[in-house]
């Protein structure tokens, strides 16, 4: 895979995307960048995005199914399971309902995916050794100060490579096997599964008790029961936890 990086851009998913509307004969390759100037994060916020962590936008061939929603949540997983591998203890790393990763409650990781034609761009932040001190966020060198080790030889390079392979194996184990077990590792790594939480969707909340995802990764909410299935929102723990402002936690 060709990597292009960049010391400074504005973003790597917009640099992605534009990729895809100039070039016809494109082949997979990831744009990283030390940092980025507008970065960019789900629902169109600002992406806060200092050195020293990885920002980067993978471009790869679309499966046939095309489902953003499965896609988003597959590459949760091995988001998940880059970090476990590079922080030690993977007990309080969980999913958050539809593709961010949070460690202890802060948000450490955030994903954003989109897809054009027959290619697919995705976006993945993940705080290496920075997290915003403003926001309920944490990065990977905080957690294993905490146990009194540090990244040693970890770079954010080192980080990237194994992502990008982790990627690889959750998208086979979607194509090959099924949904359901992405799903099945979902349900047990969920931070906020059988909790009552919020849903806002635009300028519109519901309240409610997360009680399932169904086979397309859709969040089944339960209000005075009765069912709901959402396929996309932002999801808190409660009423307190809504942003109210333009900015990732990433």
């Amino acid at each position: 895979m060709q990597i292009i990086k960049f010391n400074i851009i504005d973003s790597t998913h917009n640099f992605a995307l534009r990729m895809l509307n100039q070039n016809a004969n494109l082949l997979e390759c990831a744009i990283i960048a030390n940092c980025q100037t507008k970065g960019i994060g789900r629902c169109n916020r600002r992406w806060i995005s200092p050195e020293g962590n990885l920002f980067t936008s993978i471009i790869k061939k679309s499966p046939s199914y095309r489902d953003i929603g499965k896609i988003s949540l597959t590459v949760a997983c091995a988001v998940r399971e880059t970090v476990a591998h590079f922080i030690g203890d993977s007990s309080d790393l969980t999913l958050h309902w539809p593709n961010d990763v949070y460690y202890k409650n802060s948000k450490i990781s955030g994903i954003l995916i989109a897809v054009m034609g027959d290619w697919m761009v995705i976006s993945i932040g993940i705080n290496v050794c920075h997290a915003p001190s403003n926001l309920s966020a944490t990065c990977m060198r905080d957690i294993l100060l905490q146990s009194n080790r540090d990244l040693g030889s970890t770079t954010v390079m080192t980080v990237f490579n194994l992502l990008n392979t982790n990627i690889d194996s959750w998208l086979l184990v979607l194509e090959k096997l099924s949904f359901s077990c992405i799903r099945s590792y979902w349900l047990r790594n969920i931070n906020d599964f059988k909790c009552n939480v919020v849903l806002r969707n635009g300028n519109e909340s519901l309240c409610g008790l997360f009680y399932d995802l169904d086979e397309c990764g859709r969040l089944i909410l339960e209000k005075d029961g009765e069912h709901f299935v959402i396929s996309n929102g932002d999801l808190f723990l409660n009423q307190e936890g809504i942003l109210v402002d333009n900015e990732e936690k990433t």
